[in-house]
């Protein structure tokens, strides 16, 4: 299940060039653009950008400079991995945003001056069996997909696009045909997706 998480990174300079931590040359730190920054920030990270793709919807979206994407399969517990991410980026870990679910997707806003930038994370539980993890992995590039307003690619693989679009309301709606779009993609049935336990 996804739950739409937005954070704040806050002066991201601070912690983005530490080749120049300590540097008197201030000439040269103000030659090295917002957009470098994130870039490389992000990307010390683990985030990627430019083209994902996304089989399981056998879909591809190619993301704007500003933007950063981050899939970690194999996730012990989404909870915990939740709290680490949010240490990680020095937020605030409050306990009623645990997610019970078999994954997550949320994003970082990052601001330097005038410039912002984003990055977006899928967290899948390890263990699940085939038919759970792609419409995991669905469901949570659907939230993803919503919040870089992709929803289109996805309506338009139905005979219908316009029948689908008109019934979805929500990112949670978005969601929810992703992983079922993902589970028809891979050639599964309906009784194949009785097992998929949500607690």
């Amino acid at each position: 299940m996804g739950f739409k998480r937005s954070v704040l990174i806050g002066m991201i300079a601070l912690v983005c060039l530490p080749a120049y931590h300590g540097s008197a040359r201030g000439d040269l730190q103000n030659k090295v653009s917002a957009r470098e920054m994130f870039n490389t920030y992000f990307t010390q990270k683990g985030f990627v950008t430019g083209k994902i793709g996304i089989p399981e919807l056998k879909t591809e979206v190619v993301l704007k400079e500003n933007r950063f994407f981050r899939k970690e399969e194999n996730v012990e517990d989404v909870c915990e991995r939740i709290t680490e991410i949010r240490e990680e980026f020095g937020l605030p870990n409050p306990d009623s945003e645990c997610v019970l679910g078999y994954g997550w997707c949320g994003f970082l806003h990052a601001d330097y001056g005038e410039e912002k930038a984003y990055g977006y994370i899928v967290l899948i539980k390890k263990g699940l069996n085939d038919v759970s993890r792609v419409y995991t992995v669905g469901h949570e590039c659907g939230h993803f997909l919503w919040y870089i307003n992709q929803q289109e690619m996805i309506y338009q693989k139905f005979k219908d696009p316009d029948l689908v679009r008109a019934q979805i309301s929500s990112n949670c709606d978005f969601a929810v045909l992703c992983g079922w779009a993902a589970v028809e993609i891979a050639g599964y049935n309906l009784s194949d997706c009785i097992i998929i336990d949500v607690e």
